[in-house]
């Protein structure tokens, strides 16, 4: 019988094939009017945003308990249509460092945990009837940070360090309610294949900085590196600005050494895009084009 995981990893591959394979059918002819870049804008569409939620640790390197609390981020990511073919490739690039502050049960432990992120892609978008947008693609991406617990003496800190290669898929719907325009999208990212760091069990650090690095790197998929991350937000575009607002739901499970690392972070998400998305700016003739990256 399919875990719940499992059949989340088939669903995320058929859309993926479907979709590269729609892409590529509708990759525009020789000759088109994008070929040339000269005759058409590529804007870099930039979005800064806060997020704000909790979230629940389980790192047995340090304890066997849960630690739960609030967890800070400020990201950013930018992204533009590449010039080969502007109408369905897309390069994008995303940065993330967040702070946490997390406590036991009991609530008289606290643990702390820095992380970061970076992840440069490219995918591929496809329009379908109704003005639906879905879009798939790859990216590789570094993953790091620390869980420090403030009450070990001997093990007080776990270290996490990841080198990736991930699924993208997205999809986008444009609305309009009165004179405002808004954007619906849902962004699904899934690290498949990569390299990830883990001490031995009960290996401590003094020990590896001694010498003793055997066991140290693994190779990381979704049986013993499983991560998502999924964004659902809308964007309200005000033409020279946009604002977003959405929910981000970030699930991380690492098995390696008889060692668990297990992370769940439910975050509110608060944006600004400078320069707006294109919804409400009225399109221009040919030859001068704008191509925007996100719808």
């Amino acid at each position: 019988m399919m875990t719940l995981k499992n059949k989340i990893t088939a669903i995320y591959i058929a859309i993926y094939l479907s979709l590269m394979a729609s892409a590529y059918a509708s990759k525009p002819a020789c000759g088109s009017i994008y070929e040339s870049d000269s005759l058409m804008s590529r804007p870099v569409t930039a979005s800064y945003s806060l997020e704000i939620g909790k979230k629940n640790v389980v790192a047995t390197y340090l304890s066997p308990l849960h630690y739960s609390g609030t967890d800070v981020s400020l990201a950013g990511n930018w992204s533009k249509a590449l010039p080969f073919s502007p109408e369905s490739a897309i390069m994008h690039f995303d940065a993330s460092v967040g702070f946490s502050s997390l406590l036991n049960p009991a609530k008289t432990a606290k643990m702390i945990g820095l992380d970061a992120a970076f992840n440069w892609g490219m995918s591929w978008r496809h329009r379908l009837p109704c003005r639906l947008q879905l879009s798939a693609g790859g990216s590789v991406g570094i993953e790091g940070g620390a869980y420090y617990l403030l009450r070990n003496g001997n093990n007080p800190v776990e270290a996490i360090a990841d080198v990736s290669i991930a699924a993208r898929f997205s999809g986008s719907y444009p609305l309009k309610i009165g004179k405002l325009h808004l954007l619906l999208q849902d962004v699904a990212s899934i690290p498949s294949l990569g390299v990830f760091f883990s001490p031995e069990y009960g290996e401590t650090y003094y020990e590896i900085y001694l010498g003793n690095r055997k066991g140290l790197t693994h190779l990381g998929w979704w049986g013993n590196n499983f991560r998502f991350d999924n964004l659902l937000s809308v964007t309200l575009d005000f033409g020279r600005t946009a604002l977003s607002a959405g929910y981000r739901l970030h699930a991380f499970n690492q098995w390696a050494n008889n060692l668990n690392t297990k992370i769940i972070k439910h975050s509110f998400v608060i944006g600004i895009i400078p320069g707006g998305i294109g919804l409400k700016k009225r399109p221009r003739k040919m030859p001068d084009e704008t191509v925007y990256s996100i719808y």
